[in-house]
């Protein structure tokens, strides 16, 4: 069948392709005329024609779905009713659902299976902040793109039609991911929605469902009191963590299941990889003396030191011991002056004493030898002409007689 006869749906959306078919109802790809664009039209079933509350709820949570924005999840474009039958209308996406990628290639790699079970674990979180429990988180409502985008349909449906499944059996394969206090008749949570994507995952990772049954209602049942084959021997391949993260999601009790979708997803993608701590770059101590030795530098200064203390506490005594002169000469200032230089200015004159320098014994003057020897000198040659003159005694005289 490639088109329904009959006026448009809702006057605005004609039928074009049969997608899918189910106890939900039809997926039709249809024409929107009234923005001419390609959209997916999924009409409800007939159990639910004539269902005012199902109709109602329906509408309810498909307004709610409408407002999530999420890549995600496919967008809700529009709610209405046609010849007595609920219909919403989504976009139209290109791929395959979850569930037929599995009834074509079976068992998925762990890596991908935790990659996709992840991603919708991120949109029912967004779902669960917006106060929407999807309800009927299936395989089937997990939609594979072309460019390997992972999407969620069918919020707010999945609401109206898993209160049906139970009672009428039109929802083939509904109980099948169907939590345990939701079988028990308790109402959903979000705890709901990460137990049956725990069940996903099992079936992604083994290629089949954890129970299997005779009807819905003995299916529904296996999930309270049967437990499925251990996930480590039934899928040895996955490991450890995606093991231990399913099983933590398949808990009978809702309170120990993962705290929300999101730390589910946390769960699936697995511990971070440790870092090792950043430690400082060890510094080397400096050498420490050995016990019972000091430092020679310390032993070399502490010589030095004595040394020096000796010399001057000596001093004085050696120059007590020395002649005056040296004492004197030790105890007054000295300055070396060059033989070429001049005196200091105001030395001349000055008295020894007065500067410290000793006398020099009497009769050494330097000045005083000189002017006695000049005064020998003159006497010597004084007496010797006299000499001369007087011995003409004997004919020194050269006058006449």
């Amino acid at each position: 069948m490639t088109e329904r006869p009959g006026r448009p749906l809702g006057g605005r959306y004609r039928m074009k392709a049969l997608l899918a078919s189910g106890g939900m109802g039809e997926v039709w790809a249809a024409r929107d005329l009234l923005l001419d664009r390609v959209v997916a039209v999924k009409v409800l079933g007939p159990a639910f024609a004539g269902d005012g509350r199902a109709a109602e709820r329906l509408r309810r949570e498909a307004r709610a779905a409408g407002r999530l924005e999420h890549p995600g999840i496919a967008r809700v474009l529009d709610l209405g009713e046609g010849g007595g039958r609920p219909y919403l209308v989504m976009e139209l996406l290109e791929g395959e659902s979850l569930a037929e990628r599995i009834g074509r290639d079976g068992a998925m790699a762990p890596a991908e299976a935790a990659r996709v079970v992840a991603e919708v674990a991120d949109a029912l979180e967004a779902a669960h902040r917006a106060g929407i429990v999807h309800r009927d988180v299936k395989p089937g409502n997990v939609f594979l793109g072309a460019d390997g985008a992972v999407k969620v349909l069918d919020f707010g449906i999945a609401s109206a039609a898993g209160e049906a499944a139970l009672t009428t059996g039109d929802l083939i394969g509904t109980a099948a991911y169907l939590a345990p206090e939701r079988a028990l008749g308790q109402r959903a949570t979000p705890a709901a929605d990460v137990y049956a994507l725990g069940v996903v995952l099992y079936e992604l990772l083994t290629g089949r469902r954890p129970f299997e049954a005779g009807s819905d209602i003995e299916l529904a049942m296996a999930h309270v009191h049967a437990r499925p084959a251990p996930l480590a021997m039934a899928a040895p391949a996955a490991p450890p963590h995606l093991v231990a993260a399913c099983e933590r999601a398949m808990a009978r009790d809702p309170s120990a299941r993962p705290g929300s979708a999101a730390a589910f997803a946390d769960l699936l993608r697995g511990p971070a990889p440790a870092t090792p701590p950043t430690r400082p770059l060890p510094v080397a101590a400096p050498p420490r003396p050995a016990a019972g030795r000091r430092p020679r530098l310390r032993r070399g200064l502490l010589v030095a030191l004595l040394l020096a203390t000796a010399a001057l506490v000596a001093l004085p005594a050696l120059a007590g011991g020395l002649p005056s002169w040296v004492g004197e000469g030790i105890q007054a200032p000295f300055a070396v002056v060059s033989p070429d230089a001049d005196p200091p200015a105001g030395d001349t004159g000055q008295d020894p004493a007065a500067t410290g320098t000793p006398a020099p014994p009497a009769g050494d003057d330097p000045a005083t030898d000189d002017d006695d020897d000049r005064d020998r000198d003159d006497d010597h040659d004084s007496s010797g002409s006299g000499r001369s003159g007087g011995g003409s005694d004997d004919g020194g005289s050269s006058g006449p007689g």
